[in-house]
């Protein structure tokens, strides 16, 4: 019985890795469109899927002990570290192409925020006022 349940829960860690990773490659499509807002809202799919993954690994140490595993277990336990592997690399990517957004959005906000002061400033310097006429 143990064993079956040991297999059923490395089989559903392969379902969210998998989930995760298309949701990750999902988002790395977006960002290279630069479509920033919904890359995010995928990001924020993914920390659900993150938080899942975290209570089945709790539940996996409890089923691992030291039991003996089967031939198939052991296969499936490495078709998990290789999506381990594959998830961790497209969140490097991913992450980079974050990071790019954001300062891209920093400066974006930085040349608006220049631009509204310096033609606040015209306005105020250049003698427009009502008691020249001036509208």
């Amino acid at each position: 019985m143990k064993d079956i349940s040991y297999k059923h829960l490395l089989q559903k860690k392969i379902q969210l890795l998998n989930s995760l990773i298309t949701n990750l490659k999902r988002e790395e499509e977006l960002l290279s469109y630069r479509d920033a807002d919904t890359a995010v809202k995928i990001e924020f799919k993914n920390e659900t899927l993150v938080r899942k993954l975290e209570e089945l690994d709790a539940e996996i140490l409890e089923h691992q002990e030291l039991d003996v595993h089967t031939e198939e277990e052991i296969a499936l336990s490495e078709t998990v570290f290789s999506k381990l592997d594959e998830a961790r690399n497209l969140q490097q990517k991913v992450q980079e192409l974050l990071v790019f957004e954001m300062n891209e959005s920093k400066k974006e906000y930085w040349e608006f925020s220049i631009k509204r002061r310096l033609k606040s400033h015209l306005v105020f310097s250049s003698g427009l006022s009502w008691t020249k006429n001036y509208c």
